[in-house]
C-alpha cells in the first residue's frame, strides 16, 4: 500500500468513525425514545420535542459549521465533542425530569454530535474518492445504529440505567480512544475532482438542491406506517416491513461503494430520483404487506444511492470543507419541511397527498441540481 493509499485510507476510516458517532442517533432513535419513555412516563409529545429539539441542535452546529471549521484545532475539538457526547448521555440516563432530558439532549447535540458530525463531512471529504468514502460511512452508521436497536434488550439487561444509550456512549470512547491519531487540521488530497471552492452562488444553490431533495424521503417515509394501517395492514407488520427496508437499502450505499464515480453524479442523482418517485406511486397502489414491503426496500436503497452521490458533489466543490460541513442541517431541513407540507396536506386530500408531494420534492431538488451541473460545466468544463 503507498502513502497516497494509505493516507486515504486512514482518512475514509476516521472520517467514518466520526459519522458514525455524530450520527448514529437518528439510526436507534426508536428504542432511544421508547427507553427515555418509560424511564419518565412521557407522553408523544414530549418524545416528539425532545427528537427536535436534539435534531435541531444539531442542525445548528452544523450551520455555523463554516465559521469554524478550518480556524480551529481539529484534534481538540474532536475531543472535545466525544467527550460532550459522553457526558451528555450519562446525564440523559440519570436525569430525573423532563426539563433536565431536554437539556442534556440540547447540549449532546449541540457540543457533542453536532461538533464530530460536522467535522466527519470535512474529513470525508478530502478523501481521494469522495462517492466510495461517504458511502463506506454512512453504511457503516447505519449497520451500527441497527445493531444497537437490534440488542436494545440485551443492554437494557447489562446496563438497566444506560440502556441503547450505552451504545451512544461506545462509539464517542471509540473516537477519544483514536483522538492520538487523528491530525489538527483536516487533510485534502489534492488529486481526482477535488478542487477549490467554486463560488458561493454554485455551493449555495447545491446545498438548497440537496436540502430540497431531502423533502422527497421526509414526505414519504415519515407516514408509510400511517399508510399501510389505512390499508388494513397491522401495526406489527408496518414496523417488520419499515426494519426490513432499513437493512436493505444498504444496498443503495454499497452499490455507490462499489460503482464510485464511475457514471459521474449527475446520472446516479437522477436515476435515484426517478426510482424513489415510481416506488412512492407504487407503494400507494400495493395493499399486500410484502408488495409494500418490496416498495420501502427499493425507496431505501436509491435514497441512500442518491445521497452518497449528492454528498460528494458538494464535498467536491469546496476542497477547504467549509461548505459540506453545512449538509446535516440541509438534510434536517428537508426531512422537517417536507413532513409538515405533506401532514397539512392529507387532512384535506388524504393519503394520495404523499406520493405527489414526494414527487414534487424530489424533482424540485433533481431540477436545481441539473442547474448546478449546467453552471460548472461552463465554468469548469474539465472537471464537470
Amino acid at each position: 500500500m503507498n502513502l497516497n493509499a494509505r493516507s486515504d485510507f486512514k482518512i475514509v476510516l476516521l472520517g467514518t468513525l466520526l459519522y458514525a458517532a455524530g450520527s448514529a442517533i437518528f439510526y436507534m432513535i426508536p428504542p432511544f425514545l421508547a427507553f427515555v419513555g418509560e424511564r419518565l412516563a412521557l407522553d408523544a409529545g414530549q418524545l416528539g420535542t425532545l427528537a427536535a429539539a436534539e435534531s435541531a441542535a444539531i442542525a445548528l452546529t452544523s450551520l455555523t459549521g463554516p465559521l469554524w471549521i478550518t480556524r480551529i484545532d481539529r484534534r481538540a475539538a474532536i475531543a472535545f465533542g466525544a467527550l460532550m457526547c459522553i457526558a451528555g448521555n450519562m446525564a440523559t440516563a440519570f436525569a430525573g425530569s423532563f426539563a433536565l432530558l431536554v437539556a442534556s439532549r440540547i447540549a449532546v447535540g449541540l457540543l457533542g454530535e453536532g461538533i464530530v458530525y460536522t467535522i466527519s463531512y470535512s474529513v470525508l471529504g478530502s478523501a481521494r474518492d469522495t462517492v466510495r468514502a461517504f458511502a463506506v460511512a454512512l453504511t457503516a452508521a447505519v449497520v451500527y445504529g441497527a445493531a444497537v436497536t437490534a440488542g436494545t434488550s440485551v443492554l437494557k439487561t447489562v446496563f438497566p440505567v444506560f440502556g441503547p444509550l450505552a451504545g451512544l456512549v461506545a462509539i464517542a470512547v471509540l473516537v477519544v480512544a483514536c483522538i492520538g491519531a487523528i491530525g489538527p487540521r483536516p487533510v485534502v488530497v489534492a488529486t481526482g475532482p477535488v478542487s477549490p471552492i467554486r463560488g458561493m452562488g454554485l455551493v449555495g444553490l447545491a446545498l438548497i438542491a440537496h436540502a430540497v431533495w431531502f423533502g422527497a424521503p421526509g414526505a414519504f417515509w415519515t407516514f408509510v406506517e400511517q399508510v399501510a394501517m389505512d390499508k388494513g395492514v397491522a401495526t406489527n407488520a408496518a414496523e417488520v416491513a419499515v426494519s426490513v427496508a432499513e437493512l436493505v437499502g444498504l444496498a443503495g450505499t454499497i452499490a455507490a461503494a462499489g460503482l464510485g464515480g464511475r457514471f459521474g453524479k449527475l446520472r446516479p442523482i437522477a436515476l435515484a430520483t426517478a426510482i424513489m418517485i415510481l416506488s412512492a406511486i407504487a407503494y400507494q397502489q400495493c395493499s399486500a404487506i410484502v408488495g409494500l414491503g418490496v416498495c420501502l426496500a427499493i425507496f431505501y436503497s436509491f435514497w441512500n444511492y442518491g445521497t452518497v452521490y449528492q454528498m460528494s458533489f458538494v464535498s467536491d466543490l469546496d476542497a477547504a470543507g467549509r461548505s459540506a460541513v453545512v449538509m446535516p442541517a440541509t438534510e434536517v431541513f428537508g426531512l422537517s419541511f417536507g413532513p409538515y407540507v405533506t401532514g397539512h396536506l392529507i387532512v384535506s386530500n388524504g393519503d394520495g397527498a404523499v406520493p405527489v408531494v414526494t414527487a414534487i420534492f424530489a424533482l424540485g431538488g433533481l431540477i436545481l441540481f441539473l442547474i448546478c451541473f449546467a453552471l460548472l460545466r461552463r465554468r469548469h468544463p474539465a472537471t464537470a
